[in-house]
């Protein structure tokens, strides 16, 4: 496969898609944190594996309601004006955590920055929606997520070596960068209007509905979309284990070596998205979304059983491989996934239920596996780990068929450039 039809398959987007991606880039060449908090909250505060897990569920139970009331104002205000409110408050409870010492006060601080970011995303993710047509979607999420992944291979390694001796460093450079992206976002993104769409880019199922009609009952219509978020939450309970029990296991084979090993574990992911996400999307083209998250989830579940019975660290490097193939072959799938089956009207609220089902699969994988790892051991962990993943797989596969009888015009052959 020619380098240039692999890149060439990016010509031609929304502007908005290509600002994204630039986007992307800077606020993850300074996004040291997230990927380390689990160790911060061991090493540096002093948690055991339990009472990590315990604050993970405490700040989730947290974070649903503002979740859904952020879903909620993404679709009664403007979408950028929202943002920037938001992400201005989360950047200042950031940064503020740079000037106290590692601890509750810190923890407060993360959480309620942390807080305001999760109310953003519903927003965010119905901006890309906004600024998209229906047939580029998954080619920009493709962009986006490759954004994301050339400034996380530079952010995660340097990270592990701020996270001994500047940690403060890294909370003022992870704030200042995503502000900055935001800012680049709001001011250089461009809302499409349906009546600039031709009849062969319009896709019905995103026509808006009446602003009355409930959430609910949208969804009680299309239950494929219910089922979805189910699979997304068990989809979030794998795939946090490898910022949550990756670390944690590192850090028990390699003592103070784990965080500097697990930042290497965490640039070779962004590595290889880096050169396998333009790839798999020109390959998967063809490819319905549900297919790839069939894909994608079996090589989660298997990627965990092969660091069973500590290995030698090379092992790692296999397993992150695995891991990142099925990361981006599911992301390719379930990215794209809602935007077209939902009205552009209900995005909002409806994102905000997407982000709530992987907030908690996020919060319940972390508490299980605390429980596991600490009363158990570390097999039995990843044992559960793919187990769960293969039930997932199963439940992707019924709700196939039934996507299929709700959303037939997405199957059809000649209407392949709005649902490929």
């Amino acid at each position: 496969m020619e380098m240039f039809s692999i890149l060439s398959q990016y010509k031609g987007l929304s502007r908005s898609a290509y600002v994204i991606f630039f986007a992307r880039i800077i606020t993850n060449m300074g996004a040291f944190i997230w990927p380390l908090m689990t160790l911060i909250l061991v090493n540096k505060m002093g948690y055991t594996e339990s009472q990590t897990a315990l604050v993970a569920i405490v700040i989730g139970v947290i974070y649903l309601p503002a979740t859904i009331l952020g879903g909620r104002l993404a679709d009664r205000f403007n979408r950028k004006y929202l943002i920037v409110f938001l992400d201005t408050l989360s950047v200042i409870f950031f940064i503020s955590c740079a000037f106290v010492e590692p601890g509750f006060d810190m923890l407060i601080r993360f959480s309620l920055a942390g807080l305001f970011a999760n109310m953003e995303g519903p927003a965010f993710e119905a901006l890309i929606s906004d600024v998209t047509k229906p047939a580029e979607r998954e080619k920009v999420f493709s962009l986006s997520y490759l954004g994301h992944n050339l400034g996380f291979v530079f952010g995660a390694a340097i990270g592990g070596m701020l996270f001994e001796n500047y940690l403060s460093l890294a909370f003022v450079i992870d704030g200042l960068t995503t502000f900055l992206s935001t800012i680049l976002i709001v001011i250089f993104v461009v809302v499409i209007k349906q009546d600039t769409l031709s009849k062969e880019e319009i896709n019905e199922y995103e026509n808006h509905e009446l602003d009355t009609k409930r959430t609910f009952v949208i969804l009680r219509e299309r239950k494929s979309i219910w089922i979805q978020i189910v699979t997304f939450f068990l989809v979030a309970f794998i795939y946090d284990q490898w910022t949550f029990t990756l670390p944690i296991y590192l850090d028990r084979l390699y003592l103070s070596d784990g965080a500097r090993y697990f930042g290497y574990l965490a640039s070779f992911n962004g590595g290889l998205v880096i050169v396998f996400t333009p790839i798999l999307t020109k390959i998967l083209n063809k490819s319905h979304e549900m297919q790839k998250m069939m894909i994608g989830v079996t090589l989660y579940a298997f990627s965990f059983l092969v660091i069973m019975n500590e290995p030698q660290y090379f092992v790692f490097y296999i397993m992150i491989f695995l891991f990142t193939i099925g990361e981006i072959v599911n992301m390719l799938g379930s990215s794209p996934f809602i935007s077209r089956r939902v009205p552009a009207s209900h995005r909002g609220r409806v994102n905000s239920l997407v982000h709530v089902g992987f907030f908690l699969g996020s919060v319940v994988g972390k508490g299980v596996m605390g429980l596991i790892i600490q009363y158990t051991n570390f097999n039995i962990a990843f044992i559960v780990i793919a187990l769960t993943g293969f039930a997932t797989v199963g439940l992707i596969t019924i709700n196939y068929k039934i996507d299929k009888k709700l959303f037939p015009n997405l199957y059809k052959s000649d209407l392949k450039n709005i649902s490929v």
